[in-house]
């Protein structure tokens, strides 16, 4: 009976970290497009609606698209109590402070910290082109996301699953 409830224990540990995981890889897809549509509602700000970068990020702040929202806020009130500090300078370490609550790779965040590099310097034209490029990164990153996460998740699910009947095997 013992055993029985042992090996009942482990296969349910094992299907919920298969589960976990895969809920990590949509969490992924779904950070990827966020970052894409702020990038959007951003270059659409700054187009359309004229407004400085700080109301900017205020007003897509407000939208609550998580994580980004809260980022976003932190910046626009940070850039109107630090006036000596350089936007990029404030975005870095907004996003190294909310790295935590992004599931993004080491490519992505390159995007999102490089995203900085450009505001405040150049007029709007160059702002907007700028946007766009990094709209594209996201995107090609986007698509890069989807492909895994089909493949992924089966994986994860099954491997999961074949690993705790391995171990329910080995402990039997």
């Amino acid at each position: 009976m013992v055993k029985l409830l042992g090996a009942a224990l482990v296969l349910f540990v094992a299907f919920t970290t298969g589960f976990q995981l895969r809920q990590r890889l949509a969490e992924h897809l779904r950070q990827l497009l966020g970052m894409k549509e702020m990038l959007v509602m951003l270059s659409g700000e700054l187009t359309f609606a004229r407004t400085t970068l700080d109301e900017a990020f205020l007003h897509i702040a407000g939208q609550g698209k998580e994580p980004f929202g809260a980022l976003l806020q932190e910046v626009a009130g940070r850039m109107n109590k630090e006036r000596e500090a350089t936007l990029h300078d404030i975005w870095l370490s907004a996003v190294e402070r909310h790295k935590e609550e992004l599931f993004l790779d080491r490519e992505e965040f390159s995007i999102l910290t490089g995203l900085s590099e450009n505001f405040g310097y150049l007029d709007v034209q160059m702002q907007l082109a700028n946007i766009g490029l990094y709209i594209q990164q996201t995107e090609h990153a986007i698509t890069r996301a989807q492909d895994e996460l089909a493949v992924k998740q089966r994986m994860y699910q099954y491997l999961s699953v074949m690993c705790g009947l391995f171990l329910i095997l080995i402990l039997i």
